[in-house]
């Protein structure tokens, strides 16, 4: 079977910015309706540009009337800034905490690992202690064991699955 004959290359003439003015641009000068329709339209202002580079929209007001809409929310309404910065504060407190640790004047521990928490549980819920107690003897500030909750709130889970004591 002989293939058939390759058809026509077209190119298709592109439209292209050009720095020198060509027929074109002339015919759209000479045309009455489409300079009417530039000037009805007046000086255009752009939108505004949110980006933190931009210095197009540095110092202007809001002139048309409109409610202009809030690009970014503010952070004190941001729930995953809130989120962040909680998250800062509670590192710093930790870091606080744990440069004052075993000087004069600490007051006891307020940040507990996983293994000090089952600690107190369990002097707590098995050995019956007073919260003062318990946090007298693991070092901890005072109201901390308070914070966990009752017996049965929080608990001690065995490897089975069921609470202990």
């Amino acid at each position: 079977m002989v293939p058939p004959p390759p058809g026509p290359t077209v190119y298709p003439k592109q439209p292209h910015a050009n720095s020198v003015r060509d027929d074109t641009i002339n015919r759209d000068a000479a045309d009455p309706d489409f300079a009417r329709s530039l000037r009805s339209l007046g000086p255009v202002t752009p939108a505004p540009t949110f980006s933190n580079s931009s210095v197009f929209n540095s110092g202007q007001q809001n002139t048309s009337g409109y409610p202009q809409p809030q690009m970014f929310p503010s952070a004190a309404t941001n729930p995953a800034l809130q989120i962040l910065d909680a998250r800062n504060r509670l590192t710093d407190a930790a870091e606080a905490e744990f440069s004052e640790m075993g000087r004069r004047g600490f007051q006891g521990k307020e940040f507990l690992d996983v293994v000090v928490i089952r600690q107190a549980l369990m002097m707590r819920d098995e050995k019956g202690l007073a919260d003062t107690e318990i946090e007298r003897s693991l070092g901890l500030k005072s109201g901390v064991i308070a914070r966990l909750g009752k017996k049965g709130i929080v608990g001690d889970v065995s490897i089975d699955g069921a609470l202990s004591g």
